[in-house]
Order: structure tokens, then C-alpha cells, then sequence
């Protein structure tokens, strides 16, 4: 089997586990069910992941690839704040549609299931906490306003990214907006952001 293939394989049986994840939570959720959701033998479960808990490390990895606080220093044009920031609006929104209803169920369950708790450990504060780091560098360069905490605007940030889409998941209010409705949609979120965070040098 390709290198690609299995590539394939992997993100069927991940994406079917984060759909069955948010339906059931982890515990009510067999390696079985996934196996039969994702269209794969259940041998072929525990080859290339060994258990759930694998499953669950792996998708753990990608929200981390994902998450816009780790990528923030790693954009190309990191030194342009306002790119930068719609560069992690887009990701960070993509990625709450993809995975947001797992991430929600999963972050209940780490409150009562241990196994999920350590295999999740402390990944949203480490994002929370490299995103404010780029926010303190920002302010640094006066392109943010310095009145406000570093964490206060990372927070906000996050409130008009992924809690958009996480509201629209969980209360039903409205269809996830698609390819150009979502684009606009992102601009003017940061938009929003950038109004109130934005230095006054840097007004656009």
C-alpha cells in the first residue's frame, strides 16, 4: 500500500472517530463503530493505531497542527499583525468547523474520563498561552494596544474565531457560512477584532 494510501486510511479512521467522539463521547464509543463508520476492518484499527486511545493521540495532534496559537511565529508574514491574525482566523475557524463538535464532547469528557484528560493534558492552555505570546510581541512592535493583557487579547480573539463557529455547533443558531460567504465572514470578524485591538498607529 502507498504511502498515500495510508495517509487516506489514517484520516478516515480519525475523522469517522472524531464523528462518533461527538455523537457518543469517547467512553460510549467502540473500536468497532469506528472501524464500520470509517469503512476499515478493525484489525486495521489496531495496526495503525493500536487502541482508541491512539486514535485519540492522533487527533490530539491534529487540533494542535491546527491550533492558532502554535502556528502563530511560524506564519510568513508573522510581522505583519493584521495578515497574520485573518492567516489564523481562517485556520482557526476552519478548523472549529471540522472538529468542532469532537473538541467539545472531548473537552466534557477530560472532566470525568482520565484517560482523556491525559491524552488531551494541557494543549488549549499551551495554545492560549503561545497565542498571548505573540500578542505581547505585537504590542511590543506597537502594531496592538498595550493596555490591554496579552491573555485578554488572545481570549478575544479566540471568542470571535472558534466560539463562532462552536455557537452555531452547539445551540443550532445557524449553517456554518461556506467558501466565499466564509472568507467575507473571516475578514469581518477580524475586522471587529482589529477595531478594538489594533493601535491607533495602525489603524486601517
Amino acid at each position: 500500500m502507498s504511502a498515500a494510501a495510508a495517509e487516506t486510511t489514517d484520516e478516515r479512521i480519525v475523522r469517522a472517530a472524531g464523528v462518533l467522539f461527538a455523537e457518543r463521547g469517547y467512553a460510549g464509543t467502540t473500536t468497532r463503530a469506528i472501524a464500520e463508520t470509517a469503512g476499515v476492518n478493525e484489525v486495521t484499527i489496531f495496526r495503525r493505531f493500536e487502541s482508541k486511545a491512539g486514535i485519540l493521540r492522533a487527533m490530539g495532534e491534529r487540533f494542535a497542527e491546527q491550533a492558532a496559537g502554535f502556528s502563530a511565529v511560524q506564519q510568513p508574514d508573522s510581522e505583519d499583525t493584521h495578515a497574520t491574525l485573518l492567516a489564523l482566523a481562517r485556520s482557526e475557524i476552519s478548523s472549529a468547523a471540522e472538529n468542532g463538535g469532537a473538541a467539545i464532547r472531548l473537552a466534557f469528557d477530560a472532566r470525568t474520563v482520565p484517560e482523556v484528560a491525559e491524552l488531551l493534558g494541557d494543549g488549549p492552555k499551551r495554545n492560549m498561552d503561545a497565542l498571548a505570546e505573540y500578542m505581547a510581541v505585537r504590542q511590543e512592535a506597537g502594531d496592538l494596544r498595550s493596555d490591554i493583557a496579552p491573555h485578554v487579547l488572545a481570549e478575544a480573539f479566540f471568542a470571535l474565531t472558534s466560539s463562532y463557529v462552536m455557537y452555531r455547533t452547539v445551540m443550532g443558531y445557524a449553517e456554518i457560512p461556506q467558501d466565499s460567504d466564509m472568507d467575507t465572514t473571516v475578514e469581518q470578524l477580524v475586522d471587529v477584532y482589529w477595531s478594538g485591538a489594533g493601535s491607533k498607529k495602525t489603524d486601517r
